[in-house]
C-alpha cells in the first residue's frame, strides 16, 4: 500500500515559514511530509506560480511565502532535497506552460527522478489553464522531445463535465488525479461509480490516483479549518481500499504545510496509523 501513496506541496527554503495555502506557518517541507508517509512519489507544487503571478491574484501573500517557498522553485538546492524520492511530477507554471515545461524536461535529464509535469486545475475554465486538445499533444510532443520518458498528469474535479476534462485528451494524458472539491459523504458512499466513468473515459492505460482533501478549502479558500473529521476519515478508508482492490492506482494526501498544524493534528496522526495498520495487515503472496 505504500508504494501507492503519493505526497503534495511545498519545499521550504526555510522553516517555519509562510506557505502557498497554509494560514499561519508551518514547519513541514515536502520531503519531511514524504518521508513521514512513506511516500516515494510526489508532486512537487513550488514551479507552480511566479512571484508576480502570487502578488497578483493572492495579494495577501507574505513576502516571506515569496522568499522561501517560489523564488527559488526548480533550483538544484530543492532538487538534492527531494533526491530520496523515485518519482517527481513538477506543477507548470500558471500563464507559462510551454517555457516551465521546457525547464522541467531540460531539469529531468539531471535528475532523473523527475518524471513528469502536472498540470494543476487542469482545463478548469480559467483563462491561465485552458487549453486545446491539439495544444496539449503538442506540449506532449515538445517535452518528449527533450525527454521521451515524460509523463503528463492531469488534476480533475468531480464537479466538472468528463467530457471536458478528460475525454478530449485522454490520448496525450499519463496520470489523471481525481479530486472531490466540497467535503462529502455522499461521494464517498458512491465512490467507485465516478471512477468507473473516470476509467471509460480516460482508457484502460492511463493510471488513475485519488486526491484526498485534508484542508477544508471547499468551504472556501479562507477557511481555517480540517474537512470534517468524520468525512476525512471515510475518505481515507475509501481510496485504501479502492487502491488495495485495484480500483485506482494510488491517492494523493496535500499538502505538506498543514501537517505540523496544530488544528490538524488529529486527522494526520489518525491518517498515519490508518496506512501504517493497513499496511502491516496485509498479506502479501
Amino acid at each position: 500500500m505504500k508504494e501507492k501513496i503519493w505526497s503534495w506541496g511545498y519545499v521550504l527554503d526555510k522553516a517555519p515559514t509562510a506557505a502557498p495555502f497554509v494560514f499561519g506557518k508551518t514547519r513541514c517541507s515536502l520531503e519531511t511530509a514524504s518521508r513521514y508517509l512513506g511516500a516515494g512519489k510526489t508532486f512537487y507544487m513550488n514551479s507552480m506560480f511566479s512571484a508576480d503571478f502570487m502578488r497578483k491574484h493572492f495579494p495577501d501573500t507574505e513576502d516571506e511565502c515569496i522568499a522561501n517557498c517560489i523564488g527559488n522553485r526548480l533550483s538544484d538546492s530543492h532538487m538534492k532535497l527531494l533526491s530520496d524520492i523515485p518519482e517527481i511530477y513538477c506543477a507548470l507554471e500558471h500563464g507559462r506552460r510551454d517555457a516551465s515545461g521546457k525547464r522541467i524536461a531540460e531539469l529531468s535529464l539531471k535528475y532523473g527522478n523527475i518524471k513528469g509535469v502536472n498540470f494543476d486545475d487542469f482545463n478548469n475554465g480559467a483563462p491561465e489553464t485552458d487549453i486545446r486538445p491539439e495544444e496539449l499533444r503538442e506540449f506532449r510532443a515538445m517535452i518528449r522531445s527533450i525527454n521521451p520518458e515524460l509523463k503528463i498528469a492531469i488534476v480533475t474535479y468531480s464537479h466538472l463535465p468528463l467530457e471536458k476534462q478528460i475525454v478530449p485528451f485522454a490520448d496525450s494524458v499519463d496520470i489523471v488525479s481525481r479530486w472531490r472539491w466540497t467535503a462529502s459523504q455522499d461521494y464517498w458512499d458512491d465512490y467507485e461509480k465516478d471512477i468507473k466513468a473516470v476509467r471509460e473515459a480516460l482508457g484502460p492505460s492511463g493510471q488513475i490516483i485519488q486526491g484526498i482533501y485534508l484542508h477544508d478549502f471547499g468551504s472556501g479558500m479562507k477557511s481555517r479549518y480540517p474537512v470534517p473529521l468524520e468525512v476525512f476519515q471515510k475518505s481515507v478508508r475509501t481510496v485504501c481500499h479502492a487502491a488495495y482492490d485495484g480500483l485506482i492506482d494510488g491517492f494523493i494526501i496535500p499538502q505538506s504545510g498543514w501537517f505540523s498544524s496544530d488544528a490538524h493534528f488529529e486527522h494526520v496522526t489518525w491518517m498515519k496509523r490508518y496506512l501504517d495498520w493497513f499496511e502491516d495487515t496485509a498479506t502479501r503472496r
